[in-house]
């Protein structure tokens, strides 16, 4: 073991012996929350239905391009959880798959750099809140015993990295931001085909990864030109859409769950494929059928 991991899994072990109890835990827990994949769908969910459709597109742009690249760098480093070590525990779940780097970590890098350079100017209390988060967050990794910290370092440093890539990649499109990604479907696809088969854990994430990314990039050409949804509405209309449109969702989600076969990467794909293009493009129409006189 070198100098690096043995300060990493020292400073792991410092946290849960001097800091731990059963209050911080689940804190922590919660907090560890805010980082994960489904926060963040709720919140480009909220921002595409209710507020700004092009930026939780670029958001979303940047995100999944974001834990595609991190899926990547797991497989290549192979690097085991904290929690395989003695004497660190595992605070109520363990992570399946490899340490390096920190997805959670990343994913709060790209929301930090998103929202803030999106709402921060306008709004001070926003810039605290996410602040705080991108430094709680990483933290409740490494107590939680599921990071070290250069494991979370480098993943919050490569998602406002990436973030701050993505967007000036996605500005270079300029009104032609719905068709240039889609592009991309066909590498996807065909990378995807070559791992039909293997592991699991080790590939999940890159399998809905991609699915979410071809799903809403799909529907949301299919809104910009065809559908046009209109965000603008009275906000008791946007609180109805926002009911309506997260129980359909949440009941197409589960509904998929039930049905498809379970630990199957191909389903898998396609059960986020169809729940990620119903986002973008399915309740949109709903939204203009059901609030059409308004």
């Amino acid at each position: 073991m070198n100098f690096i991991d043995k300060f990493d899994l020292g400073l792991v072990k410092w946290i849960q012996n001097n800091l731990r109890n059963p209050f911080f835990d689940y804190i922590f827990y919660i907090i560890t929350q805010l980082g994960d994949m489904y926060a963040f769908i709720l919140i480009v969910v909220v921002i595409y239905w209710l507020i700004d459709k092009k930026f939780a597109y670029k958001f979303l742009f940047a995100f999944i391009g974001s834990a595609a690249v991190n899926n990547v760098f797991k497989v290549i480093f192979k690097r085991p959880r904290p929690f395989t070590h003695e004497g660190v525990e595992s605070v109520f779940t363990k992570s399946r798959s490899y340490s390096f780097p920190s997805g959670h970590s990343q994913a709060i890098g790209v929301t930090f750099y998103s929202l803030k350079n999106e709402y921060g100017r306008r709004h001070r209390a926003i810039n605290y809140i996410l602040f705080t988060l991108v430094i709680l967050v990483p933290f409740s990794r490494m107590y939680l015993g599921q990071h070290f910290l250069t494991d979370v370092v480098v993943g919050t440093i490569i998602g406002i990295v990436f973030a701050y890539l993505m967007f000036k990649l996605f500005d270079l499109m300029k009104d032609k931001e719905h068709i240039y990604p889609l592009y991309v479907i066909p590498f996807i696809l065909i990378g995807l085909a070559f791992l039909i088969g293997k592991d699991y854990e080790k590939y999940h994430e890159l399998f809905i990864s991609g699915a979410g990314f071809i799903g809403f990039i799909s529907g949301y050409a299919i809104d910009k030109l065809y559908i046009k949804h209109d965000v603008n509405t009275t906000v008791k209309n946007k609180i109805l859409k926002l009911i309506i449109g997260l129980a359909i969702t949440l009941g197409f989600y589960l509904g998929l769950k039930e049905a498809f076969p379970k630990d199957n990467n191909v389903y898998d794909f396609f059960r986020y494929l169809a729940v990620s293009f119903f986002i973008s493009a399915g309740a949109p129409y709903l939204f203009i059928k059901i609030f059409k006189s308004n």
